[in-house]
């Protein structure tokens, strides 16, 4: 049986990212990954009723399965997992958002081991390697425009050192994951700074939505962050902090 299922927006990048990320850290864990390929506005849709009502007790597995075609991919839903990850971007250009379903969903799927965690990355998945060569001093504050987000994987290959996912190793899997881990807490608390494991699992990812959201309305622009990153503190977030304090110097922060 598989640990931990993966509910992802599309199967290329966050496939491609994942068996990366696992393959380094995590090679004795067994995970399923489930395309799902539609946008975290179009599953609102699909999820909140004509009167914007939602079954706060569904089962996430059971409903996708329902609506899928593909008898591979049922097979993937109809396993048991001690855990259940959704990766979706923000897609804040989406020509039917659903601001207000998705981030009800982010309280919803707030605990991996219940109905599901669900990451929203920001603007969309390739934030992760959206970072020049490491320590990046000007990731703190790195945004992009509206406008930006159409061609942002664009942007980001023309940007980022770290384009070729071959070449990531421990340190530079790990540094990048500090980056995001420490611009969150700075979005948060306002501190540039790798946190306390309290301060971790006090991270509110329905207020990062809703900074988001304001940013968006106040000056068309959205914070670089990438939060499926963070699943490699998931498991044993207590010890790998402790390790990463005592180690910093190993990393490109």
């Amino acid at each position: 049986m598989s640990n931990i299922l993966f509910i992802t927006e599309v199967p290329e990048d966050e496939k491609d990212f994942l068996e990366k990320m696992f393959d380094i850290c995590y090679k004795y864990k067994k995970y399923e990954i489930y395309s799902y390929n539609t946008t975290i506005h179009t599953l609102a849709d699909i999820l909140f009723d004509e009167d914007g009502n939602i079954d706060e007790d569904l089962d996430i597995k059971l409903t996708l399965r329902e609506n899928e075609k593909d008898e591979e991919k049922r097979k993937i839903l109809s396993q048991k997992y001690t855990e259940i990850f959704l990766i979706f971007d923000f897609e804040p250009q989406h020509n039917k958002l659903k601001f207000r379903e998705v981030k009800q969903l982010l309280n919803i799927f707030n605990d991996s081991t219940d109905k599901g965690k669900l990451y929203i990355n920001y603007p969309m998945m390739q934030s992760y390697k959206h970072i020049n060569k490491m320590p990046d001093r000007d990731f703190k504050d790195r945004k992009v425009t509206l406008q930006e987000v159409y061609n942002y994987k664009d942007i980001v290959a023309s940007k980022t050192s770290y384009q070729d996912l071959r070449k990531y190793n421990y340190p530079i899997l790990i540094s990048m994951m500090l980056h995001h881990l420490m611009k969150i807490n700075y979005i948060l608390n306002g501190t540039y700074e790798i946190p306390d494991k309290n301060t971790f699992y006090k991270f509110d990812f329905s207020k990062l939505y809703n900074i988001q959201l304001k940013l968006i309305k106040n000056e068309r622009m959205v914070y670089v962050v990438n939060t499926c990153i963070l699943n490699i503190i998931e498991y044993n977030a207590t010890r790998f902090l402790e390790q990463i304090n005592n180690q910093k110097e190993r990393f490109y922060i």
